[in-house]
């Protein structure tokens, strides 16, 4: 007899839908023989479409990013699930045949989800990607150069221009001992003025810029990065998650965010950041002690 399946439905907010990442993963550790249905807008599948398991996605369109309520009735219902675990403000578990149901109160903007498996612990978010994933960065960057990752999207947070980052480029390249030789990527949207302006003032064998890139590309770019530094939230999420050496986040205002995986800056001075990044930056790792730092990690990843 096939196993019953799981029903994870999925907050509406896309920061929140990737901080639901963790919880899969859990949830894949413990149950991984298990196939998992995920509502989610369409947007939110590229999260989850490299993890481990038979998976279904149940998608919509719906800006508010919530599926219809009698559309999402028509999918859930008729079914006995091993768990539901809801993840939104509805009532639906309660209306499922189901072992286990899962109702979070869920924290919106939060960092990690309480465990499914284990009292009084957190689980941050998972990120898939694929092993081999193709990058067009020059081909004669060396495969150890420290990579400087600006994230552009949602600049809007920020009081920060072109001269600001051009600035901060040749600072952290003069003072900083880690990023000598460093070659800047630049993440962005197609259109984004602040890119254009900076991709003119800095010569081309310097700095690459990628436009709406995608998830899993995003991915295999950031476990590269020794430094990333920009207003986009999701890609600073993604930095803190993947073990960049140094994520730091631009904005106008203090946000005291319980739990934030990365640092914050308020303001608009270069030198300040290139002196923050010099003090909090770990020196460079030989290989040995990656590959030793890499067993290590692996040994103690399995779900407590």
């Amino acid at each position: 007899m096939a196993p019953r399946s799981n029903l994870i439905i999925l907050p509406p907010d896309r920061l929140d839908a990737f901080t639901a990442t963790g919880l899969l993963a859990e949830l894949l550790a413990f149950e991984p023989a298990r196939p998992v249905h995920l509502v989610m807008h369409e947007d939110f599948v590229p999260f989850f479409a490299d993890a481990p398991a038979q998976m279904r996605f149940i998608t919509h369109r719906q800006l508010n990013g919530k599926m219809p309520t009698l559309r999402l009735l028509g999918e859930a219902m008729g079914h006995n699930w091993h768990r539901v675990i809801s993840l939104t403000a509805t009532r639906l578990p309660f209306l499922l045949w189901a072992r286990h149901r899962h109702h979070y109160r869920f924290a919106v903007g939060g960092y990690a989800l309480p465990a499914l498996f284990a009292t009084g612990k957190f689980r941050p978010p998972h990120i898939w990607t694929a092993d081999k994933v193709h990058l067009a960065l020059p081909e004669t960057l060396a495969p150890d150069a420290p990579l400087i990752v600006l994230a552009l999207s949602e600049n809007g947070r920020a009081v920060w221009d072109w001269r600001h980052y051009a600035e901060l480029i040749w600072r952290l390249a003069e003072s900083v001992a880690a990023l000598k030789q460093a070659h800047i990527v630049v993440l962005a949207n197609r259109g984004c003025a602040l890119a254009d302006s900076l991709m003119e003032k800095i010569p081309p064998g310097q700095i690459s810029r990628f436009d709406d890139l995608s998830y899993a590309k995003t991915g295999s770019l950031l476990r590269r990065a020794r430094l990333v530094i920009g207003t986009d939230r999701l890609v600073m999420r993604m930095a803190a998650g993947l073990g960049t050496a140094l994520v730091l986040r631009l904005d106008r205002e203090d946000t005291a965010d319980e739990g934030r995986p990365y640092g914050l800056y308020v303001g608009q001075d270069a030198i300040e950041v290139a002196r923050y990044a010099e003090r909090h930056l770990p020196p460079v790792e030989s290989a040995g002690q990656a590959g030793a730092k890499q067993k290590t990690e692996a040994d103690g990843s399995a779900m407590s």
